[in-house]
């Protein structure tokens, strides 16, 4: 009788345990079959709304589903959903298109707007794989990713006061050249263009190459070059990037290497910029590494 008691207990324990294993339960949150939901005071099951667990906020879909892998539009913006859950979003405009990213780690409200509206290369995926060689540099210096050298040209752009902005830009970009190359002039860009990759084709540090590609830009910015010369010139240091490494993560890997030496103390501070921007809406590393490198321009 006793061993037939103890047996039923067991068998109600183990149908708890399974029970438990599918219904488990943390503050207003459920979960049930493998799904959590959120249930308000009143033992209702909220849907179609936002709900925070943690730090993070998740939406809760029409049928109380946490949304994950999907696109949906709530209120004035479109939400994509991750695998997770997770989301960004965009504010949409009176076309019901997005205007701008909310919260992404590459790109500001500003930047992507003028990258819509004043980005000749935007979509070119040649510069894009230019910009990406020193993205990590760029996004270090709160400048726009998406654009060559870190900085659009503005001059002509409607409601841009373009002369004004660009010629800050050039004086700026004058000034950190003299300051950080002792580059005053063509003569002395071209000097230290040279430098930078000897040493890159000495070394086999992208530490350089990616200076190289850089401060081509800087030059652009800076009057030293026309956009044609500094294009011409990247695309040629591009093509030597391309075939001396053989993806985004070695060369990355290298110019943190090169940065250490450099810098005296640990790129953990660059390497965090390299895996945010991987992460971002706007990763400059999702340009194929094989791209055929061409000119566009």
């Amino acid at each position: 009788m006793k061993g037939k008691i103890k047996a039923g207990r067991i068998f109600v324990l183990a149908i708890l345990c399974s029970l438990a294993l599918c219904f488990t339960v943390y503050g207003n949150w459920k979960n049930e079959g493998g799904q959590w939901h959120y249930y308000d005071n009143n033992g209702q099951m909220v849907k179609n709304d936002f709900k925070k667990s943690g730090d993070t906020m998740f939406y809760l879909d029409e049928n109380g589903n946490i949304s994950k892998n999907c696109e949906k539009v709530i209120g004035n913006y479109l939400y994509q959903f991750d695998e997770q859950g997770k989301f960004t979003r965009s504010k949409l405009g009176t076309d019901g298109q997005p205007e701008y990213l909310e919260g992404d780690y590459a790109l500001n409200h500003r930047q992507q707007y003028l990258n819509k509206t004043a980005n000749p290369y935007n979509d070119d995926q040649v510069v894009q794989w230019f910009n990406a060689t020193y993205a990590i540099l760029t996004k270090s210096n709160s400048c726009n990713i998406r654009a060559y050298g870190g900085t659009l040209m503005l001059s002509g752009v409607e409601g841009e006061d373009g002369a004004s902005s660009d010629a800050y830009t050039k004086e700026q970009n004058r000034k950190m050249l003299s300051s950080s190359w002792g580059v005053t002039d063509r003569a002395s860009a071209d000097a230290v263009l040279e430098r930078l990759l000897e040493s890159g084709g000495a070394t086999g540090s992208a530490w350089d190459y990616s200076r190289a590609m850089s401060n081509l830009g800087f030059y652009y910015l800076a009057g030293y070059y026309t956009m044609d010369e500094a294009m011409n010139r990247s695309l040629e240091v591009a093509k030597t990037i391309q075939s001396t490494y053989h993806s985004w993560d070695e060369f990355i890997s290298s110019y943190l290497a090169g940065y250490n030496a450099w810098a005296g103390r640990e790129a953990e501070g660059r390497e965090s910029i390299y895996k945010g921007l991987k992460g971002s809406a706007f990763n400059p590393y999702a340009v194929d590494w094989n791209l055929e490198l061409k000119k566009t321009w």
